[in-house]
C-alpha cells in the first residue's frame, strides 16, 4: 500500500463515522428548529394571551343588558313599567310622573301607588331590572331609589333596580335621558347602552343613545362626566366639562369632544321644544317621528342633500303646524298619506 493511502477497511469506518456524523449534526438542526418553533409559538401565545386579557379587561367592562322580548313594540300602545318579577303597570298618559318608593313600591303621577309581590323577600339585596318602555308620542319622568331624577324621551327603554345596592348605581338606557344625578362619590352612577357608556358621581348631564341611530351623544351641563365606548380592542374613555359634547359615530367608531355654548339647547325637548344648530335634515325627521308618532317616507339621497337646519320647533303645537314651519325652513314639499308622510 502506497504512502497516502488508506486501507479498505479504514475506508469502511471513515465513511460511517461522517455518516454518523451528518446524522446527529442534522439530527440537532433539527432539534434547534423545533425548540426554535417551540419558543416562538410560546412567545405568540403570551402575546396573545396577554392581548386577550387586556381586551376582557378594557373592553368588556359592563356586561351588555338585553330587554326582554314583552318590550320591544315602541310604535304603539302606553307607557308600561314592568317590574323584575314580571308584574306590569301601563300608562296611558302622554306624560307621566313615576317615582320609585322603597324596595316594592313606586308612586304614579303623584297618587297611584303601585306595590310588587315578590320583592320584599330580600329589601337589602338589588332586585332584578325593572323596565320603562316609553312609546312613541310619549315621554316620562322617573325619580330613582337614590333621588336621581331621570326624564325619558318617547322611543326610549330603560332598566333601573328598584333599589340601587352594588358598588355602582347601574342603568340601562336605549333612548334619550337626561338626567340629574343625586350625588354620591363612593358609589358611581354608570348608564350603560349599546354604543357608549357615562360614568358620573352626581351632576345634570344629556344622553341620546338610541341603538337604531348612527351617532350618538352625550351633552354635559353641570360638573363632570367620563363617557367611553366599547368599539375597539382598547377602549376609548373621554372626560368632559360643562358646555361640552361628546359624539359617538357608528361609523368610525370615534369619540369626538366638541364645544357646546349653548348646552341647554340639547334638553329642550323636556319642555316642549326643539332646537336646531346645523342639523341635517334626516335627524330632525327622526326626532320629529319619534315625538308625534309618524312615519316618514323619502329619497334618502335627496334628504341627506338638503340644507342643514338651525332654528327651534314648538312641539306643543299640532304635527301640522310643526311640519308647515319645517317645510318653509327647509324649503321642501311633503304629503300626508295615511298615518305615513311623504317628503317630495
Amino acid at each position: 500500500m502506497e504512502e497516502g493511502q488508506v486501507a479498505p477497511g479504514e475506508k469502511h469506518k471513515l465513511w460511517i463515522k461522517i455518516r454518523d456524523f451528518n446524522r446527529a449534526y442534522a439530527n440537532e438542526n433539527k432539534t434547534i428548529r423545533i425548540k426554535r418553533a417551540i419558543r416562538v409559538a410560546a412567545s405568540v401565545l403570551i402575546v396573545v394571551s396577554l392581548s386577550c386579557t387586556l381586551y376582557l379587561k378594557l373592553h368588556v367592562t359592563e356586561k351588555q343588558y338585553t330587554f326582554s322580548a314583552s318590550n320591544k313594540n315602541l310604535g304603539t300602545g302606553n307607557t308600561v313599567l314592568t317590574f323584575g318579577n314580571g308584574e306590569r303597570i301601563e300608562i296611558d298618559k302622554k306624560e307621566s310622573m313615576i317615582a320609585v318608593l322603597d324596595h316594592q313600591s313606586v308612586q304614579v303621577d303623584n297618587d297611584t301607588i303601585k306595590k310588587t309581590k315578590t320583592q320584599t323577600a330580600y329589601p337589602e339585596k338589588e332586585s332584578a331590572m325593572n323596565e320603562l318602555l316609553v312609546p312613541y308620542g310619549k315621554k316620562t319622568t322617573l325619580v330613582l331609589d337614590d333621588g336621581t331624577k331621570v326624564w325619558l324621551n318617547a322611543g326610549t327603554k330603560f332598566a333601573f333596580p328598584q333599589k340601587f345596592t352594588g358598588k355602582k348605581r347601574m342603568v340601562y338606557l336605549d333612548g334619550e335621558g337626561y338626567f340629574e344625578v343625586a350625588e354620591n362619590q363612593s358609589r358611581p352612577f354608570v348608564v350603560s347602552s349599546t354604543n357608549i357608556n357615562v360614568e358620573v358621581l352626581g351632576t345634570k348631564f344629556n344622553m341620546n343613545s338610541y341603538s337604531t341611530d348612527e351617532q350618538n351623544e352625550t351633552v354635559l351641563l353641570e360638573g363632570s362626566v367620563v363617557v367611553w365606548s366599547e368599539g375597539k380592542l382598547i377602549k376609548d374613555k373621554v372626560k368632559i366639562s360643562p358646555n361640552q359634547r361628546v359624539v359617538f359615530s357608528i361609523n368610525d367608531k370615534n369619540l369626538n369632544v366638541l364645544q357646546e355654548p349653548d348646552a341647554g339647547d340639547y334638553i329642550a325637548w323636556i319642555d316642549g321644544w326643539y332646537k336646531f344648530s346645523n342639523e341635517n335634515l334626516e335627524q330632525v325627521l327622526t326626532k320629529i317621528g319619534r315625538y308625534y308618532n309618524v312615519a316618514f317616507k323619502y329619497d334618502k339621497t335627496k334628504i341627506l342633500n338638503a340644507l342643514p337646519i338651525s332654528g327651534k320647533l314648538d312641539l306643543k303645537e299640532s304635527f301640522g303646524e310643526v311640519m308647515l314651519t319645517l317645510s318653509k325652513v327647509a324649503k321642501i314639499e311633503y304629503e300626508i298619506d295615511g298615518g305615513k308622510v311623504i317628503i317630495n
